[in-house]
């Protein structure tokens, strides 16, 4: 029997949707719970530290909003930002709390005014900064002159950043933030990061320290490593850079040591910060033994980290915050003094890409559900006698004559009197005829108006559809409703055209020239004569009035037919678009490219789709693969999330019938037209009919898969074991073989000896942490039994905490209270990161101060690394960093 059990119910269509009224109170804590406490400020210095944010945001994408915004990013470049981040900014505009900050040396540098002595602390010797229009160009001095004329530009934007972190929101229970984590990023070789990295370090912690907050400040360390299409000369330099930047990190923290008040004042310009004879960060941490091909796998590394800390709810970023603090060691000296303030940090992960994964298999479903939904067409409906009752009696009312007045589709005519003739002469004729055609021509203007009011109904009844259209099919499909639809309007203009035929188009009267000439010529007889003589003049009132008459009817019966003609045209036309997208690409067609594209995915055959060796897909295992190269898991992962445990049991899907209606009415629901109670169906039944049926299928995987752990999609995912081994051995030894390959990754991706000094393996603090979401005791029995059984062998015992996040098996490994002074890069004075700093230096001051590549980031900076006396030391920092060989009974001289 299997320890776990999956608490999910199955065949899941309704109940799919009865989710949508659950109260948040009901839903799982991997749903609702806060995955961010403590507010995090990353600060990305220079192009390489962006893509580490990249990869960050990559990550925190699967947060919720509220979580999201507890992050913000500054981002302080001389260059523009990286083409991939571009792209994903455009693609996620303003999801994340994101703050781009360029800066640059002054073109006219050379003009800027010197203040005083405090200038050694911006330039360094007489050195002029040189503007570079992308970019420091690898010249750290460039990067510190840049921001220190940008200081207050820097400043304000950090503390912009500081503000919206503290921000309260209108939500219920939100609390003051007291606290906040900054962690500054740098890549060390170049001019940017390793130029401004104490600058800006000081300048967030007087920040933090100016709102009272609680802090902690990280910073992470990108060295210099052999990558892909990097040549030796560039690869020294960047060397020798980095290796500035850390000398002078110590220099910085230890800079107050030689004031007998313990105090040092540090200039950008004139501004001026006070630093005390401590770190002037809680830990460094230095990432430089990663074995990658290029920088930008190195800083998804950093992101990677970030994004695990930055997540301290639950899992390893709440042990990594509660554990920080007992790390004393950190504040400690090493045998030479210098602090033990460095580290290494080394994460890696196996996760399950949810929405990657529900995308693909959306693409997938879509392609079998779209011939469903549009592969035929559906029969014409057949008009009731009740039908065309109701037509005729809409359309007879439609510029009615001699109706209603306040109906607002009559047309009231004039008319004439007999007393308008009596006695009337040619002149006076022919003013009334005049008369007669300003009516006929005012009620032509009013049936014009009246047939394009009509027209404009009518044109959005073609457009639309009623919503009681939609309800009335019932298990129809969207399409089958529209072309129905449709069809039925075409037989009403049709049956109208039809009725209009069969009467006879009135014929107007000619203007009744001998009634008018009898009239006029009629004798004036006296008295009672006139009685027996005919009434020439209402003739002639009457024969107007039937002009009228006959005139409006014309009119009437004109206008009609082309305003029928014109709508039978119009929706014979919607009728060709509606049924456009199978009659010209096929649907059949369309949903092989869906399906191809689906099964093409990086997700469908188990694997990341941004690769990285630290991390890994949870199906992304041999013993889940076929030799040609099927993942026998994503398959099966896609029966169950579709059809439930029956489709797992058959090995594959019968009926897609039942995904038609909640389809449709979701169809519905996305094309409402704003301002509106009809519906246009139209845009999707067309060309984005697919996109909208894909991202129904999206919605509703990635509702299946919120709440599955890990555990639980091995279960239902993993095929059944051939052996004779029980299902909780089968998922057990699928986490070992993930286990035992991130156990082999695990280093301290730095090369250093803390035995050279006597109390160095005492001093040294090493962690391991994991992170994992279980369901109920089994699961988590299950899960330390395979570390316990790894532990054995490897001699690595992991701090294990339960995770929110059902999707991820998060690891970090870590080392910390390093001393610089171990690290075989820079003890070594030959053939080392040392060896290439000294040289640069050494050619630096051969040149007078009047070289064109300074080592350090201003002159300043140089004076404390350098000068004997400078740090309280009695020896050059960097004579004390480095270990020359000794031998017994001899002091080891320094120079």
């Amino acid at each position: 029997m299997l320890l776990f059990e999956l608490e999910l119910k199955e065949n899941s269509m309704a109940h799919m949707y009865e989710e949508e009224a659950r109260l948040e109170s009901e839903l799982p804590q991997a749903i609702t719970a806060a995955r961010v406490l403590t507010p995090n400020l990353v600060v990305l210095l220079g192009s390489t530290s962006a893509l580490a944010g990249l990869e960050l945001m990559r990550h925190m994408l699967t947060l919720r909003s509220a979580d999201q915004q507890r992050v913000a990013l500054v981002y302080i470049d001389t260059d523009d930002p990286p083409a991939p981040l571009v792209e994903f900014r455009r693609q996620h505009n303003n999801v994340f709390l994101e703050f781009p900050l360029r800066i640059a040396v002054p073109i006219g540098i050379s003009n800027a005014t010197r203040i005083d002595e405090s200038d050694q602390h911006t330039f360094i010797q007489q050195r002029v900064p040189q503007y570079f229009a992308n970019g420091a160009g690898g010249i750290r001095n460039n990067g510190h002159v840049a921001a220190s004329f940008n200081y207050q530009y820097i400043y304000d934007v950090l503390d912009r950043a500081l503000m919206a972190l503290g921000r309260l929101g209108r939500d219920q229970n939100i609390s003051k933030t007291v606290g906040v984590q900054a962690n500054i990023v740098a890549f060390l070789g170049g001019g940017t990061g390793s130029g401004i990295l104490t600058d800006i370090a000081v300048m967030v912690r007087d920040l933090l320290t100016y709102r009272q907050y609680k802090q902690r400040l990280n910073l992470f360390c990108m060295l210099p490593e052999p990558i892909n299409g990097e040549n030796t000369n560039d690869l020294r330099w960047r060397k020798s850079n980095a290796t500035a930047c850390l000398l002078e990190t110590l220099a910085y923290s230890r800079a107050a040591a030689g004031d007998p008040c313990g105090e040092y004042k540090k200039y950008m310009r004139n501004r001026m910060h006070r630093l005390t004879n401590d770190p002037i960060a809680n830990e460094v941490y230095l990432v430089g033994h990663a074995s990658m091909d290029d920088s930008m796998d190195t800083a998804r590394l950093v992101g990677l980290d970030l994004f695990q800390r930055t997540t301290n709810a639950a899992g390893v970023g709440f042990l990594e915050h509660s554990r920080w603090a007992d790390r004393r060691t950190l504040g400690a000296a090493d045998d030479r003094g210098l602090p033990t303030m460095f580290g290494t940090s080394c994460p890696l992960e196996v996760r399950f890409p949810a929405t990657e994964t529900a995308s693909a298999f959306a693409q997938v479903a879509a392609s079998y559900l779209l011939p469903l939904l549009a592969s035929y067409q559906p029969e014409s409906p057949r008009a009731s006698e009740d039908d065309r009752r109701a037509w005729s009696k809409e359309w007879s009312n439609v510029a009615r004559i001699e109706a209603n007045e306040s109906n607002p589709l009559s047309v009231k005519l004039g008319a004439f009197r007999g007393s308008d003739f009596e006695d009337a002469s040619q002149t006076h004729l022919d003013l009334l005829w005049s008369k007669l055609e300003r009516m006929e021509r005012g009620t032509e203007a009013r049936m014009q108006e009246i047939f394009e009011a009509k027209r404009r109904e009518e044109q959005g009844l073609i457009e639309g559809m009623p919503e009681q259209a939609l309800s009335a099919g019932g298990t129809t499909s969207l399409l089958n409703q529209r072309v129905q639809y449709l069809k039925s309007l075409q037989q009403e203009y049709q049956f109208m055209l039809e009725r209009l035929r069969d009467i006879d188009v009135p014929r107007v009267p000619m203007r009744p020239y001998e009634l008018e000439e009898k009239l006029v010529h009629q004798p004036a007889l006296p008295g009672p004569l006139r009685k027996i003589t005919r009434d020439y003049a209402s003739a002639v009132a009457d024969a107007y009035n039937e002009r009228l008459r006959r005139h409006a009817l014309a009119t009437r019966y004109r206008f009609l037919e082309q305003l029928l003609k014109d709508l039978n045209t119009r929706v014979q036309t919607a009728l060709s678009q509606s049924l456009s997208w199978f009659q010209s690409t096929g649907a059949e067609e369309h949903a092989r490219e869906l399906r191809s594209k689906g099964q093409a995915s990086m997700a469908w055959h188990g694997k990341l789709e941004y690769p990285h060796p630290h991390q890994r897909h949870i199906f992304d295992l041999p013993t889940l693969r076929t030799e040609a190269e099927h993942n026998v898991a994503l398959e099966r992962l896609y029966l169950w999330a579709t059809s439930g445990d029956s489709a797992l049991e058959e090995g594959h899907i019968d009926d897609y019938q039942s995904f038609i209606k909640p389809c449709a009415e979701f169809l519905a629901r996305v094309t409402n037209v704003p301002g509106g109670s009809s519906l246009s169906i139209e845009r999707s039944i067309a060309a984005r009919l697919s996109e909208r049926v894909i991202d129904f299928f999206r919605d509703y995987y990635i509702k299946r898969f919120a709440d599955i752990n890990l555990f639980e999609l091995l279960n239902k995912a993993a095929p059944p074991s051939y052996s004779d081994g029980s299902r909780d051995e089968q998922i057990s030894s699928y986490f070992l073989e993930h286990l035992e390959y991130l156990y082999g990754l695990m280093s301290s991706l730095v090369a250093f000896e803390a035995e050279l000094w006597p109390e160095g393996l005492s001093t040294l603090d090493t962690s391991l942490y994991m992170g994992i979401a279980w369901r109920g005791g089994g699961q988590e029995a299950l899960f330390k039994q395979v570390v316990k059984s790894l532990s054995a062998h490897r001699g690595l015992t992991p701090l294990v905490n339960a995770m929110y996040d059902p999707h991820r098996l998060q690891v970090c490994y870590g080392q910390h209270a390093i001393s610089l002074s171990t690290v075989r890069d820079f003890y070594l004075e030959h053939n080392s990161a040392m060896e290439y700093y000294q040289e640069f230096q050494k050619a630096w001051r051969e040149s007078s101060g009047t070289g064109l590549m300074p080592v350090h980031s201003s002159g300043e900076a140089e004076r404390l690394v350098m000068d004997k006396d400078a740090l309280g030391y009695g020896v050059p920092l960097a004579d004390l960093v480095i270990r020359r060989l000794a031998l017994p009974g001899v002091q080891e001289k320094r120079e």
